[in-house]
């Protein structure tokens, strides 16, 4: 039996935004900024590797030199627009 990945695509927005599109046809937009002075997103201040988002439809992930460096979950996503994000 085939599962549907929840993310269909994400796009990296101006401002530390990322679009966020669902395989359910629903599209929101997180703000990252908030979060860069944390350890675990601090390197997604780097434009370049903010640039490099992408999705295997659990995960995004962001990149540096071939190498994944921040790893964010779909459901961590969706507690972000809930505000329920610790």
């Amino acid at each position: 039996m085939s599962r549907t990945m929840p993310i269909k695509s994400v796009m990296t927005l101006d401002g530390h935004l990322l679009q966020v599109t669902f395989h359910t046809g629903n599209c929101a937009v997180v703000d990252l900024k908030p979060h860069l002075q944390s350890v675990r997103f601090r390197a997604l201040s780097n434009q370049e590797i903010w640039e490099t988002a992408d999705t295997n439809g659990g995960f995004i992930h962001w990149y540096q030199s071939g190498f994944m460096v921040v790893e964010l979950a779909w459901n961590e996503v969706v507690e972000m627009l809930l505000g329920e994000w610790a």
